[in-house]
């Protein structure tokens, strides 16, 4: 038997209140769902872009470095020549730049080797005695037609030399003036034959060769007019011994001033290839030939000077003279040839006597 089931009075309404909560819930179900797919994918596209970022500006491949070249113009070499050595010439010493070349020695084992300063101070005594400049101005010119010279160690190219030295009353002082002609002879008589020279001394006024005795100083030039002509000697052996005579015979007397030589020698014609410059004293002059330099040496002749037995202020100031024209300044120094920074030790005002 079945029977029917007839819905009682507010049974039917109460499923239709039901169904609609449902669908009302799913509804808002189906609506956060899409709302987090959406945060999702979202999120998901962010971390994507950012990881292909990070890849993109990671460098995978090996860099390669561009490499420049420069191709100049060709040109010859210039070779340079060295001075032919006599078979009874003695080695000179290294000169101030040969010192890089040295290396400060160690017991301990090191990795690098430490260039020396560019101070060299000789082993033994220059010799202010009979052996005065032994191993120093021999040799020849350069071997090429342009010549060269040597004076207290120091050699300069070229084929027109001039000698600057000082016959004052002080290089009467011990064994000075001897020391200097020994030294002045034996860079002269070493000169090439294809040069060219000359000597001019110096006190309180400058004279040359050609100047007539027995009054050098006072026939000599006191730096007031124009400069008295000075002429090239050729490097004959003739020339040379003849000059060399003289050298031995001139007496040293007066003062000092560096004008009235420089200006001659630099007013020569044709103009000196390299001037050599030796004092003993302080010059009543000095600052002034520092400041007028440029008019005295108006073709930036190379002027190497020689402080001999001289310290303090008075060989700061060749050194000075040397630094601004192109020179090289070194110093005979109680018996020793000082160079570089040992000898720029000795130009301070307080050796001043």
């Amino acid at each position: 038997m079945q029977y029917l089931v007839v819905p009682q009075e507010g049974e039917e309404n109460l499923g239709v209140e039901q169904s609609a909560v449902v669908r009302e819930r799913a509804l808002h179900q189906r609506k956060r769902d899409t709302i987090q797919s959406v945060v999702i994918g979202v999120l998901v596209l962010m971390l994507i872009a950012i990881v292909l970022a990070f890849i993109a500006i990671i460098p995978w491949g090996k860099e390669i470095p561009v490499i420049i070249t420069y191709n100049a113009t060709t040109e010859e070499e210039e070779t340079l020549e060295r001075p032919e050595m006599s078979n009874q010439a003695r080695p000179r010493p290294a000169g101030p730049k040969s010192s890089l070349a040295k290396v400060i020695a160690s017991q301990t084992p090191s990795p690098v080797s430490v260039p020396v300063p560019d101070s060299p101070i000789p082993e033994g005594p220059f010799g202010m005695s009979d052996d005065i400049g032994e191993g120093f101005g021999d040799g020849d010119g350069d071997g090429d037609g342009g010549g060269g010279s040597t004076f207290f160690g120091g050699y300069r190219k070229g084929n027109r030399a001039v000698f600057i030295v000082d016959y004052s009353g002080s290089m009467e002082t011990g064994s000075r003036i001897s020391s200097l002609k020994k030294e002045l002879e034996r860079s002269i008589l070493a000169l090439d034959s294809k040069m060219q020279f000359t000597v001019i001394f110096f006190s309180s006024s400058a004279w040359h060769i050609g100047t007539e005795g027995p009054d050098f100083v006072g026939e000599g030039w006191n730096g007031a007019g124009k400069p008295p002509l000075v002429e090239w000697y050729p490097a004959t052996p003739q020339v040379k011994s003849a000059v060399v005579g003289q050298i031995k015979k001139m007496p040293a007397d007066g003062g000092t001033m560096w004008y009235p030589p420089l200006k001659m020698a630099l007013s020569m014609n044709p103009s000196p290839t390299h001037v050599y410059l030796l004092s003993d004293g302080d010059p009543r002059d000095g600052n002034a030939v520092i400041f007028d330099m440029k008019e005295i040496n108006p073709n930036a002749v190379p002027i190497d000077t020689i402080a001999f037995e001289l310290a303090g202020s008075a060989a700061g100031m060749l050194m000075e003279i040397a630094n601004v024209n192109r020179g090289r300044f070194s110093m005979v120094y109680k018996g020793k040839l000082l160079t570089g920074r040992a000898a720029e030790k000795y130009t301070n005002s307080s050796y001043d006597e």
